[in-house]
């Protein structure tokens, strides 16, 4: 077994080590082809736009024309490029034409080009910037600093470990749930730049001391699942545990209620075997714990799929006859592999710390400082 320093040796040693720094998509969820930017903190060079320089308390805007940026204020048009660049220290606010999620205040750099006469904006900083805006959008306000320090780490592990994600489209993740949600600085936990700043460049590595896959969810429904019953592979360090912690907490039970002839024909459509004792199943389903497959395998419908196609919170549920309806009665809330947000939450609650949490939820893992990763692999 490799020897890991304890967290207090991390405490000693200085924080020199390369910075990593990460290209995220913004406003990836929407389409527009014009956004307004205001520097709102220190000042900027605009690469791609002559010698124009922003400071705190101006503005551009962006259009996108075909293959080109547009740079424009007010009425004059400054500069067309087929790429800019706000290059720089400081700070600056977007509000993207249509959205209604505009007026985010990011950190770092910012680049714009277009495509097909649409803007892709792209959000350039240090991971170690990245990670606030992640804790506040992923976990939300009001919950304990320990809590906070646990998403700090695994969102850490997960940007770390997924930088190729985006790969074919020029950066590294998104800022939607296919990645981890991301709003620019964080605005109200301001506990967010606190958690980050006391687990700095901690991240979970398995016994192979690489990095690890930090899947998470909100609430698991009172046991997490192996990797490989959602996913196509295990992972030796998401394997299902049970667990009470979050069956206290808001997203633990949910309801839908379905139409007796819309469910009866989607399992015709889905093949459902033609047998007495399923039919009767499928209208009064009670299963004792999480199952892969709807009633059993012979159906060959696994519960994911029923989860995707009803847009259901979970694939923990039991069905029940309720007149002209079916009414679903579920548990948890997400995909139930890895990390399971509320019970986290509720975890750090009743006094435990972000090592034991995650040392609940992920199976052998270890905590190292990532610019130590390389002292262990020589090991």
């Amino acid at each position: 077994m490799k020897v890991l320093l304890t967290m207090l040796s991390f405490l000693l040693v200085p924080r020199v080590c390369e910075a990593v720094s990460i290209l995220v998509g913004i406003m990836q969820g929407s389409s527009f082809h014009a956004a307004r930017i205001e520097v709102t903190a220190g000042s900027f060079d605009v690469q791609g736009a002559g010698q124009l320089r922003i400071a705190s308390g101006q503005s551009f805007e962006l259009i996108a024309e075909g293959s080109q940026v547009v740079i424009r204020r007010g009425e004059e048009r400054i500069a067309n490029a087929s790429s800019i660049t706000l290059k720089g220290n400081g700070e600056f606010r977007i509000a993207a034409t249509g959205l209604k999620a505009t007026g985010r205040i990011y950190p770092g750099e910012l680049i714009a080009k277009a495509t097909g006469g649409r803007l892709l904006l792209l959000n350039r900083l240090d991971v170690e910037e990245y990670i606030p805006g992640v804790i506040e959008a992923e976990a939300g306000a009001r919950h304990t600093l320990e809590y906070y320090k646990v998403q700090a780490i695994i969102s850490r592990t997960y940007a770390l470990s997924n930088l190729r994600r985006h790969e074919a489209e020029g950066f590294n993740l998104c800022d939607q749930v296919h990645c981890q949600v991301y709003h620019g600085r964080p605005r109200f936990v301001p506990e967010a730049v606190t958690a980050t700043n006391e687990t700095f460049d901690v991240v979970i590595v398995d016994d192979d001391i690489n990095l690890i896959t930090a899947a998470f969810h909100s609430n698991c429904g009172g046991h997490t699942l192996n990797a490989e019953h959602v996913w196509s592979k295990p992972l030796s360090y998401c394997v299902g545990r049970r667990d009470t912690f979050c069956l206290v907490m808001p997203n633990s039970n949910w309801e839908k209620s379905i139409p007796l002839d819309q469910w009866t024909r989607y399992l015709d459509s889905k093949r459902f075997p033609q047998d007495d004792s399923l039919e009767v199943e499928a209208l009064a389903y009670f299963p004792q714990e999480k199952e892969l497959y709807f009633v059993d395998e012979r159906t060959r419908i696994p519960m994911r799929t029923i989860r995707t196609d009803f847009k259901l919170r979970s694939a923990y549920f039991t069905v029940h006859r309720d007149g002209a309806a079916v009414r679903l009665i579920g548990q948890g809330f997400g995909h139930g592999v890895g990390l399971c947000q509320e019970g986290a939450m509720r975890m750090a609650q009743l006094g435990y710390s972000y090592k034991d949490i995650i040392q609940f939820y992920y199976h052998g893992v270890h905590l190292v400082p990532r610019r130590f990763i390389w002292f262990f692999k020589e090991d």
